[in-house]
């Protein structure tokens, strides 16, 4: 699948530029599976691992014509919720059913993989569960994923990415003066990473920033000096750390609500080939930085942390 495109918001962008590059997008299962069979950097093996087998299993379910029909009907109300201004655009009841179905196969399916034994243990648990206790942690899920015990929370969203993904990309994102938002105006999920774009012609407007769900990895533009989780706007409260080693990539914290994001600046050369939701999993020695003085993210990387 071809990078997708995401238009810039009207008034930060030259006049000539038309739209920014999407790396790993939704539905873009190939790009991220291309980047995470890199050489990993120390200590990032085991979660690249655990990465690899997630989007090989989600990306052979999003060629299933059952996935792609549930996608369609969940992305069907999008054009009228975005002209009433609805949010999020996507019917998130619509997927309810068959994210439940797809769960079960994707513990199946990461069986005989490399999982981690708690990560195992919770699929055991989700296959387990009463009909109706699936079905609320689902729904629980869908309206904040937040209150899901993370290890049974990985095996919905591993289930439900193909599903919302493919959704995603069939909906048109709200432009900037309709949606400014810190969740997701696609599906409502929270930022797992922050982008700076580079795009061609901007050097006199400024480069403008997306924040990138994890559930349907859509790409929303965001303001720059702006906490995505408090939107606390103070400079004084707001900073930023870079590695010494990654300088493309760093933590920008916020001093208000003591959350953190990962932001990877495309513009940097040495970012070239860069996919944020693969390297956010390739960066865990940053998130271990933040976690140490007492920072957290609002969304959680695939690995956990």
């Amino acid at each position: 699948m071809a990078p997708s495109a995401v238009v810039p918001p009207a008034g930060e962008q030259d006049p000539t530029v038309t739209a920014v590059t999407v790396r790993g997008g939704p539905g873009e299962f190939d790009a991220r599976l291309d980047r995470a069979r890199l050489d990993p950097p120390p200590g990032a093996d085991e979660p690249l691992s655990l990465l690899r087998v997630v989007l090989a299993h989600q990306k052979s379910r999003a060629l299933d014509p059952s996935v792609a029909e549930a996608a369609a009907e969940v992305a069907r109300p999008a054009a009228s919720n975005l002209a009433s201004e609805r949010f999020p655009l996507l019917d998130l009841d619509a997927a309810r059913e068959p994210l439940i179905r797809e769960m079960e196969r994707a513990v199946s399916g990461l069986a005989s993989e490399f999982v981690p034994e708690p990560l195992a243990a919770a699929g055991e648990e989700v296959v387990g569960m009463p009909e109706d206790e699936r079905r609320e942690m689902v729904s629980t899920w869908l309206d904040d994923a937040s209150l899901v015990d993370p290890r049974l929370g990985f095996w919905v969203r591993v289930a439900a990415a193909p599903i919302l993904e493919l959704a995603a990309g069939r909906a048109e994102l709200p432009p900037r003066d309709k949606w400014m938002g810190g969740a997701c105006p696609l599906c409502g999920g929270v930022p797992q990473v922050s982008v700076i774009a580079e795009e061609s012609g901007e050097f006199m407007a400024g480069s403008p920033r997306y924040l990138v769900c994890e559930r349907c990895a859509s790409w929303w533009a965001f303001p720059r000096a702006v906490c995505p989780s408090c939107r606390e706007d103070d400079s004084r409260r707001l900073s930023s750390y870079v590695a010494d080693a990654r300088q493309w990539v760093r933590i920008d914290s916020c001093e208000s609500c003591h959350a953190y994001t990962k932001t990877f600046d495309l513009r940097d050369p040495r970012a070239v080939g860069v996919v944020p939701l693969v390297d956010d999993v390739a960066t865990l020695a940053l998130d271990l930085w933040a976690h140490h003085r007492g920072l957290h993210r609002p969304a959680l990387s695939l690995a956990g942390v």
